[in-house]
């Protein structure tokens, strides 16, 4: 019982720092802007249906970020050459320092909260959190459904 009791506790533990964190977060970034454009940045030229698909996210928020990054000077847009209903989405300078400043700023607040933790206590945290990582991502991959196929389902479609 006691086990069953542990994992409940260390699921909401983990829920409520998401939750607190993000809230904190959002407070000055918009989290949602920011995970566009590390995704432009790691794969880009990028086109915005693909942003959609990879953030599980409508093509109505990705347009609206994007216009907003567009305005910041933080992506460049360019007409797609294989596609002209499309565009593509790249970084710009302004946008890779501005993603690479929240990460630092990140990076700092979480590292101030865990000064005073020993070496041993960071290394414990670090392989509990990578463990449940890669064990989210595994059960990720066995549980959810594939993407739909839609050049099978236009031929199927009279």
């Amino acid at each position: 019982m006691s086990q069953r009791n542990d994992r409940e506790r260390l699921a909401l533990a983990v829920m409520d720092l998401i939750e607190t964190g993000q809230r904190r977060i959002a407070r000055k970034l918009d989290l949602t802007r920011l995970r566009i454009l590390a995704t432009v940045a790691d794969h880009g030229p990028v086109r915005p249906r693909e942003l959609a698909t990879e953030l599980a996210l409508n093509a109505s928020a990705v347009s609206r970020h994007l216009a907003a990054l567009e305005d910041a000077g933080e992506v460049g847009i360019t007409p797609d050459p294989a596609d002209a209903r499309t565009f593509l989405v790249t970084a710009t300078k302004a946008g890779r320092r501005a993603l690479s400043a929240a990460t630092d700023a990140g990076t700092a607040a979480f590292v101030s909260v865990v000064a005073d933790w020993t070496d041993a206590q960071v290394a414990e945290a670090l392989r509990g959190v990578d463990r449940l990582n890669e064990v989210w991502a595994e059960h990720h991959r066995r549980t959810d459904p594939p993407p739909p196929n839609r050049s099978a389902r236009r031929r199927s479609t009279p």
